[in-house]
């Protein structure tokens, strides 16, 4: 299967998936299992978000994006999110 404009067209793809199964988790939050079959929950989400992330590479190598502002952006993020965990417990 070609890859086609550098990679975006399998980056909406791969992400959509992820949302499908991070939606099937939060409907089932306390369980890992789906009605659906088709095995752990937590093993779809580590093999979904592997697949973000691969494809988040190819399209950070394909379009040459600066992975120096990509980082400081994700530790900004890290920073926010963890302590808008802290505040919600």
């Amino acid at each position: 299967m070609p890859m086609t404009s550098g990679g975006l067209n399998k980056l909406i793809e791969e992400t959509g998936e992820l949302l499908q199964v991070a939606g099937k988790k939060l409907a089932y939050y306390d369980t890992d299992e789906h009605p659906d079959g088709q095995g752990s929950l937590k093993e779809r989400m580590e093999d979904e978000i592997a697949d973000v992330l691969a494809i988040i590479e190819f399209v950070t190598q394909e379009f040459k994006l600066d992975n120096k502002k990509i980082n400081q952006r994700i530790q900004a993020k890290l920073n926010l999110y963890r302590a808008w965990h802290r505040d919600g417990n």
